[in-house]
């Protein structure tokens, strides 16, 4: 994280070259002991999806075939969805709370760190705010539709080539004459969105990725 060896700035973000002066992580607290103790849990939760993408790639030619399942297809067995879809949550929530965290430090402003986290990761910005950190269908918000509220609740867990995605299905509601989409719903992946994150804030950390992968990988202990 460290800019040089004289420490005398630490960058936060080497995209959009957020820095702080000081090794800001040496004695870290408050905001930095909350960056610190988050990149820890999005690190935990995208192994254990990286290991259940890896225990699926073993059961076919990811190379050859482009692949869609969900459910109880053959390819998924043992595969805990149930733990996928809680880590998804779970990394959706921590994921923004990293980026906003970031985003304070760096602009102070309300509006700015709004419009930089839906800069950083809008879909999951918007998995988070109307299924993770509570399921649309549950309240009454002006923001969310019909649609929205009906497919926060369902199951979203869906393998697309050798990765794990919420948010691929859209659905479509008509009821008294009005017709609403949860096209707001992106799809996203937890491995792919860890790479992203990795590239813009721990450029220097080894990530988990596949054996056939031309990325650096690191051990699952």
């Amino acid at each position: 994280m460290m800019d040089e060896p004289s420490v005398k700035f630490t960058i936060l973000d080497h995209i959009d070259g957020i820095k702080v002066m000081g090794d800001v992580f040496s004695e870290p607290a408050n905001e930095y002991w909350a960056l610190l103790w988050l990149r820890e849990g999005l690190r935990f939760l995208n192994c254990q999806v990286a290991k259940c993408e890896d225990s699926v790639r073993q059961r076919y030619n990811s190379s050859q075939i482009k692949l869609f399942c969900y459910g109880n297809d053959p390819l998924l067995r043992d595969i805990p969805q149930t733990l996928l879809t809680c880590a998804f949550h779970w990394y959706a929530i921590s994921a923004c709370q990293y980026v906003r965290t970031v985003g304070m430090i760096a602009y102070k402003e309300t509006s700015d760190v709004n419009d930089y986290i839906r800069k950083v990761i809008p879909d999951v910005l918007s998995f988070r705010d109307k299924v993770a950190a509570h399921f649309a269908w549950t309240k009454s918000d002006s923001r969310d539709n019909k649609a929205e509220r009906m497919i926060s609740i369902m199951p979203q867990i869906t393998l697309q080539d050798d990765s794990f995605f919420v948010g691929s299905w859209k659905l479509t509601s008509k009821s008294s004459g009005e017709t609403t989409n949860s096209e707001a719903i992106k799809p996203w992946s937890v491995t792919k969105t860890h790479e992203c994150l990795c590239n813009r804030y721990w450029p220097t950390e080894a990530f988990y990725k596949a054996p056939n992968s031309d990325l650096p990988s690191k051990e699952i202990p």
